[in-house]
């Protein structure tokens, strides 16, 4: 299953971060709470599994017991840094993703669909 964040393809969900390749890409932290998908983070790097492994925020993605956890990829080998904020932010813009789960603005059911 992939899901479709704005108008930007991520593939997953991964579970592990070691499946996660070390390129160039934005991440999306994505919580399934029972039938509903939250966008809780969103980030962008030059190394994806390399951020995720040492972000500052992840001990708070672990602690939320709210639901299950799963991380998306959208690798860019394309774009520099400035296009990956770009995505980064046009993202953050659209779903207002909230670690802390304490605003939970839901990602549409027809963003997910199978590869």
């Amino acid at each position: 299953m992939s899901i479709k964040l704005g108008k930007y393809s991520f593939t997953g969900p991964f579970e592990s971060i070691d499946k996660i390749k070390d390129r160039s890409g934005v991440y999306a932290v994505v919580y399934k709470v029972d039938n509903e998908y939250f966008l809780s983070d969103v980030r962008e790097s030059l190394k994806l599994r390399t951020r995720i492994e040492n972000h500052y925020t992840k001990d708070s993605w672990t602690k939320n017991d709210e639901g299950q956890l799963t991380i998306y990829a959208h690798y860019t080998p394309l774009l520099n840094q400035k296009g990956r904020i770009r995505i980064e932010q046009e993202l953050r813009e659209l779903f207002h993703p909230d670690f802390n789960m304490e605003k939970k603005i839901g990602i549409p059911q027809d963003a997910y669909y199978d590869e």
